[in-house]
């Protein structure tokens, strides 16, 4: 009786444990992009779960790496969405997120997948630079080039190991959902693998072929090619178009213990298509049950239609226009050498907020 005492036990740990594992924790890392990173930084406090803990502390240089992945994508998060009711300010509470980011929400599936391809691009970048001692230059593509004066050459940039690096440190934290045996644990972790990649496919889709001229002055009878990652933005804004094409799915069990998702309306989804299982908590109220913030406050734009209008930030309570004094660099002047001088003037703006409910007119 007792052995089943503390089986039933061992195991309802296990579930509640499995259902608080994050796999962007880590974006709660404290440590920036400039530290050093060493093995007694691969600590809890920067949301390290399970294996990652191994992998920073095998790998300490390439930490330095994860952490500017973390910087890139908040920042790239609250850019992209800085019009839309949900601007995703609740990134900045990790490694703790309100259930918007932890119940397989569509804003969820978006930060996986801009975190992941985050990942991949920095490690990436890092690699291509001589940054990193554990990897270089790609190698050689085996794509065939437009024309025959062509040729392959230079340093490509190392998309395989930053995909195959990103893809370690990510299904570090699902293992343990998919190793729990629990339905709803199982069914995130295959939703947050699946958004895990199509982040990585994104970045690796978005590169682009760049080639250097030879020949007598220039003439460019020959070229020398190698392959370059674009800027992340554009990868952040594919990410952001499938975002808002997310496919909703559900639970197809294959078994006892083996499951797969398909989409509720039947169509199959691509592996570049972002996928969510939970349906988004409403973004126009502060809810604490929900972890929304509401638009009260938010600024918004009366003279125009769609995202970021006053129409549709302020959820139909009505908006304040008021005037505002800002201060900002002016009269910048440049110095030989090497620097530049600016006056700081003050200047009056015009700016409209969202009501909050108890003012709603």
């Amino acid at each position: 009786m007792q052995l089943l005492f503390l089986t039933t036990a061992v195991l309802l740990t296990v579930c509640v444990f499995v259902q608080r594992i994050h796999g962007i924790r880590w974006l709660g890392i404290k440590l920036s992009s400039e530290h050093d990173w060493n093995k007694t930084d691969c600590r809890k406090i920067h949301g390290f779960v399970g294996k990652q803990y191994l992998i920073c502390r095998k790998t300490p240089s390439v930490m330095k790496y994860i952490s500017e992945a973390m910087e890139i994508t908040k920042a790239e998060c609250q850019l992209q969405l800085k019009n839309r009711r949900w601007n995703c300010s609740t990134i900045t509470m990790a490694p703790k997120f309100n259930d918007d980011l932890k119940t397989g929400t569509k804003e969820s599936a978006f930060v996986y997948s801009l975190a992941a391809a985050a990942v991949a691009y920095s490690v990436t970048q890092a690699c291509s630079i001589g940054r990193l001692d554990v990897c270089g230059c790609g190698r050689t593509p085996k794509m065939k080039l437009k024309n025959k004066n062509w040729m392959w050459g230079g340093c490509s940039d190392n998309i395989a190991y930053g995909v195959r690096f990103s893809n370690k440190f990510t299904y570090a934290v699902e293992r343990k959902r998919m190793m729990g045996r629990q339905k709803i644990a199982m069914r995130r972790a295959i939703m947050n693998i699946h958004n895990n990649e199509a982040g990585r496919l994104a970045v690796r889709n978005k590169m682009g072929v760049v080639c250097r001229c030879h020949g007598v002055s220039g003439s460019c009878q020959s070229k020398t090619c190698f392959r370059r990652l674009s800027d992340f933005k554009s990868v952040a804004t594919v990410l952001k178009k499938r975002y808002d094409k997310v496919i909703h799915v559900i639970s197809a069990n294959k078994g006892k213990n083996y499951q797969t998702l398909k989409s509720r309306g039947g169509k199959p989804y691509s592996p570049v298509d972002l996928i969510a299982l939970a349906g988004s908590p409403n973004y126009c109220k502060k809810s604490q049950s929900s972890g929304t913030l509401g638009t009260a406050g938010r600024e918004c734009n009366p003279k125009t239609t769609g995202k970021g209008s006053c129409a549709y930030m302020c959820c139909g309570r009505g908006f304040k226009t008021f005037k505002k004094e800002i201060e900002e660099r002016c009269e910048c002047q440049y110095y030989w050498c090497c620097y530049v001088k600016c006056k700081k003037c003050k200047k009056t703006i015009t700016v409209s907020t969202c009501l909050g409910e108890k003012e709603e007119r």
